[in-house]
């Protein structure tokens, strides 16, 4: 019996070593990050106001055909972090400029698949999805172009708009009293608006060495 609990006890320590351990590991490994580079108070400038003013509960709305949101940083600063605060969007592709060529260059994405997460705020009362990303990249311009909103979609109409994608055309009649109507009907890929709560940018800080 004493055997027993002895052998019981020496588990629990075990157990509760290893969770001081991997707990310590994972503090002295915890990443450390600038302050953000992308609020409108550190000097950037965004698209719209609503994407760089530090607030959750403001929305940054664009609309079709283009769907673009950007950051400018107050100066060429070297980005390792971009973390974006979704309204509806659910997927897009986010571009570094290469400010030597003076071309976009694409560094992340995000789609419907990616794993965000879902970050609940007390202050503003509702949770909104965040997608984090880790680069490389040195610039003083970030671009994030949607692919695709909640409100997206194959739709059917009479009327296409300029920038829906027609995908089918067909005809169909329809008995108005004695009298047979024509009706053309388009099968189109709707854009609608798209939503950017926030966007944040920083850089890697190097943690001190221990003496």
């Amino acid at each position: 019996m004493k055997r027993f609990i002895f052998r019981n006890l020496y588990l629990v320590l075990c157990a509760l070593c290893l969770i001081i351990f991997t707990s310590g590991c994972a503090t002295m490994l915890a990443e450390s990050w600038s302050v953000n580079y992308a609020l409108a108070s550190n000097g950037a400038k965004g698209s719209l106001p609503e994407i760089n003013d530090g607030k959750y509960d403001t929305l940054g709305v664009m609309f079709p055909p283009k769907r673009e949101f950007e950051i400018i940083l107050s100066e060429e600063k070297q980005i390792n972090r971009i973390v974006v605060y979704c309204g509806n969007v659910s997927s897009y592709e986010l571009y570094c400029l290469d400010i030597k060529n003076g071309k976009w260059i694409p560094v992340s994405s995000a789609g419907e698949r990616t794993r965000n997460q879902k970050v609940y705020s007390d202050k503003y009362n509702f949770s909104t999805p965040r997608f984090d990303h880790r680069i490389n990249f040195k610039t003083n311009k970030i671009r994030l172009v949607v692919d695709k909103a909640a409100k997206d979609g194959v739709v059917t109409t009479r009327t296409p708009r300029k920038n829906d994608k027609i995908l089918n055309q067909r005809t169909e009649y329809i008995q108005v009293g004695r009298d047979r109507v024509r009706i053309d009907l388009y099968d189109v890929y709707a854009y609608n608006e798209a939503t950017i709560r926030e966007i944040e940018i920083y850089s890697y800080l190097e943690k001190p060495k221990m003496k």
